[in-house]
């Protein structure tokens, strides 16, 4: 006989996951019933609701059924009678015994929806607020009132941000800060102890090194590097600010470094003897205790090179001249060890004049994308690469961080800040290269001026949270490098500007990392718009030397090195821009969107002295407390208070002269205060308690005050405004009507005709009180108490 009804296990207030068998419910305990094969969709809705004991009327319901397809348990919704049937029959087969349901809540949307228009001045921008029941739209972008994602500092549309529960920012908005990052760099101790020859220097100026010898050592700013790795994406190579995307280009590469980026791609073969290699181009044998692999240790290179012979010949000062450049690659390709150097770099070096038409500009931009990219991840604890191009990237266009420069004591640039006198190095002395002027300095040389930080000194982590977290549009500098800056137009610095552009691979070796100058053309002073949909291949992050100790890396990466051949056909291209982006941009709207707005959690304030003010900032906007009241109304069912009621008006005769005089010197009148607050004192009779009450006591009723528009000199309209309607607290200061008499021409008031102005003054008028029409009880029993005194108090 076949089964008339079915056994259901219902579940809630748990989650479903994936198991190995597909989905399944966890953190809730089943509750059993069985319906009938004849239930209709609404009749099973209603069960659930009974089995619940949610409110229909608050809580619409969505029901999942555990549905078997193909070995597998996959979630099924139930959204009406035909998906009930098809549910049903996988009931009927033969060894079901019940069916699995999962209850998902979420709340109900109201019938009878208010829809409130408010317009909020912010930043000299107009804000316009529509609040409805569950949704509020501010300027076209829409915001969820429900308590569990009001707080939510994004991504709302995941679309772009696609590894955020990777990311560094997840952990610290969950309370797991992994604090400040180690950052690993060498080039202090290469430029203190390793002394350039003057008779080496034109090799290096030759191979293109010579604009990073002369920026030499400058101190890390830790914090400051944490707090941008924090906002450094994978998915986009770019750093996303409370003002926009922005992100080290090629162009930042070549200002600030002077190095080459419109040349060959810096890769080749690993597949060398390197013991062999280091005899050839060196000299020297390396003994096996400091040569592992391709690693080269980079005390027994500065100890042998550090100090050229007097009678050394061409070939002998070539070999040093390698062997200096290698140390400061590897200074640059720090990796976390801190004290390797990589040999991988050395065959490149074999020819002087081939040396400078390789692009190491592009090779470090791409060493520091990929140690970005594994910084921003949870659990990294350091961070190692070129780091002084991303702490010279970050002084030229970021508010934060940026210590001042003592441009009139400028120090030498291979003596570090503090270094004491006796290890100053003379570059002076050597001002010509084979009859030819020594290149131009790169604009990072001029932050080798001692600096003093006066916004932050102790360079604390949770305050350079804070500012990019409040980020204003001033505050980001989009385009520092002015052609005042740069010294000469046939300067590195500036003579590959068409490739600055350009959307293509960066590669060194075995690192492949994508270039995407089109989501920050503001930095090229070019009209920003909505990005394509970019896709930086960050399964290639897997992809490095360990465990390829000889691969042909220019063969492996071939595809890439084609389109890097390129390049200069893939030059992005827009509009200049003509004025400062607003909040207001189709693109700022995009972004708010698919952007992660806050680093620094808005619930946890850590006992220091830098308590951070960006929560403070963005949950006491006038918006965002609109969305809040909004959304606790909801809560208490009580969305009526929303609805706009407009303000009685009542019309009065003309003031005579001895009544407008009567005003003159009113006191200051309290729109609307709390209860037991300080008023100001009042003087007149009465017979009403506390009269002539002093300054400083408290007031236990506020007072209504009258809204006067004038249309004419002649006639007065005044809205009545109840404490009950008035939501700002402020100061209301009685005004001199343009009557009879004459008054100062500061305090008359001449309306044009067809004009209306409107001032507040108190209710304190003549008029017969008792047959107004529009007072409301309260008010009557307020002018009842005065009505024995029509003067003003």
């Amino acid at each position: 006989m076949a089964r008339e009804n079915v056994t259901l296990m219902c579940y809630w207030n748990g989650r479903i996951t994936n198991g190995a068998q597909g989905i399944t419910y966890e953190g809730a305990v089943p509750k059993p019933t069985r319906v009938s094969y004849k239930t209709t969709h609404n009749q099973l809705l209603e069960k659930m609701y009974e089995i619940t004991g949610f409110d229909r009327q608050l809580i619409k319901m969505k029901i999942i059924c555990r549905y078997l397809a193909c070995r597998e348990f996959i979630p099924v919704p139930i959204a009406d009678d035909e998906s009930l049937d098809i549910v049903f029959d996988m009931a009927r087969k033969p060894g079901t015994n019940c069916l699995e349901l999962y209850l998902e809540r979420e709340p109900a949307s109201r019938d009878s929806q208010v829809n409130i228009t408010t317009q909020t001045h912010v930043d000299n921008y107009v804000t316009t607020s529509v609040f409805n029941d569950n949704q509020i739209v501010v300027d076209g972008d829409k915001c969820n009132a429900n308590s569990d994602t009001f707080l939510d500092p994004g991504p709302s549309d995941k679309s772009v941000l696609v590894l955020q529960d990777q990311h560094r920012s997840e952990a610290i908005w969950v309370g797991e800060d992994p604090g400040v990052l180690t950052c690993r760099q060498r080039l202090g101790t290469m430029m203190r102890e390793w002394r350039l020859d003057h008779r080496i220097r034109h090799f290096v100026v030759e191979a293109g090194f010579y604009g990073v010898y002369r920026i030499g050592f400058i101190q890390l700013d830790w914090p400051l590097v944490t707090a941008l790795v924090e906002r450094w994406r994978q998915e986009t190579h770019t750093f996303h600010f409370a003002v926009g995307e922005s992100t080290i280009t090629l162009q930042d590469v070549a200002v600030l470094l002077g190095l080459r980026i419109h040349g060959y791609p810096v890769t080749g073969s690993a597949d060398l003897q390197w013991d062999d290699l280091c005899e050839e181009l060196l000299g020297v044998r390396p003994d096996p205790s400091v040569l592992h692999g391709s690693t080269l240790k980079l005390r027994w290179l500065r100890g042998h090179f550090q100090c050229l012979p007097l009678d050394a010949d061409v070939v002998t000062t070539q070999c040093y001249a390698r062997a200096y450049i290698l140390g400061l690659l590897g200074s640059l390709f720090a990796d976390k060890s801190g004290s390797d150097v990589q040999l991988i770099f050395l065959p490149l070096l074999r020819d002087f004049k081939y040396v400078g038409k390789f692009s190491w500009g592009s090779a470090i931009l791409a060493y520091l994308y990929r140690e970005l990219c594994r910084a921003s991840k949870k659990g990294a604890s350091e961070v190692s690469g070129p780091l002084m191009l991303l702490q010279l990237w970050a002084w030229e266009r970021l508010h934060i961080g940026r210590p001042e420069r003592f441009v009139a004591q400028e120090q030498d640039p291979v003596v570090p800040d503090g270094e004491a006198v006796k290890n100053k190095v003379q570059v002076s002395e050597v001002e010509m290269v084979n009859q030819k002027t020594l290149p131009a300095d790169p604009l990072g040389y001029r932050w080798r001026s001692p600096v003093i930080r006066r916004d932050n000194p102790q360079r604390a982590l949770i305050f350079y949270r804070d500012q990019l977290d409040q980020q204003k549009y001033d505050q980001m500098i989009w385009q520092p490098y002015t052609s005042e800056l740069l010294v000469s137009p046939i300067d590195v610095c500036v003579t590959d500007q068409h490739v600055w552009r350009t959307i293509a691979p960066l590669i060194c070796f075995d690192i492949v990392e994508w270039h995407c100058p089109d989501r920050v053309l503001r930095q090229f002073g070019l009209k920003q718009g909505i990005p394509m949909q970019c896709d930086t291949e960050v399964r290639i992050h897997a992809i490095d030397r360990r465990g390829r100790h000889h691969c042909n890396w220019k063969a492996y990466h071939q595809q890439y090195i084609k389109l890097w051949a390129s390049r200069e056909k893939s030059i992005v291209t827009a509009e200049p821009e003509e004025s400062t982006m607003d909040y207001h941009d189709p693109y700022m709207k995009w972004y708010r969107n698919i952007t992660r707005r806050l680093i620094t959690p808005l619930t946890q304030r850590p006992h220091k002295r830098i308590q951070p003010a960006s929560g403070m900032s963005h949950l006491l906007s006038l918006t965002d407390i609109r969305i809040t009241c909004t959304r606790v109304l909801q809560m208490i069912g009580e969305i009526r208070h929303l609805e706009t009621v407009p303000a009685p008006t009542i019309t009065m005769s003309p003031l005579s002269p001895s009544q407008a005089n009567d005003m003159e010197g009113l006191p200051l009148l309290i729109a609307q205060m709390p209860n037991k607050t300080k008023s100001l004192s009042m003087r007149g009779r009465g017979g009403a308690k506390g009269r002539g009450r002093a300054l400083g006591t408290q007031q236990k009723a506020m007072e209504p005050v009258i809204t006067l528009q004038h249309s004419s000199p002649q006639v007065v309209v005044a809205s009545l405004i109840t404490p009950s309607q008035s939501n700002d607290i402020h100061i209301e200061e009685p005004s001199t009507l343009n009557l009879e008499g004459s008054v100062t021409p500061a305090e008359s008031m001449h309306p044009l005709e067809g004009e209306t102005t409107t001032e507040k003054v108190p209710l304190y008028t003549h008029y017969d009180y008792e047959e107004s029409p529009c007072l409301t009880q309260v008010e009557s029993s307020y002018v009842a108490r005065h009505k024995k005194k029509p003067k003003f108090l």
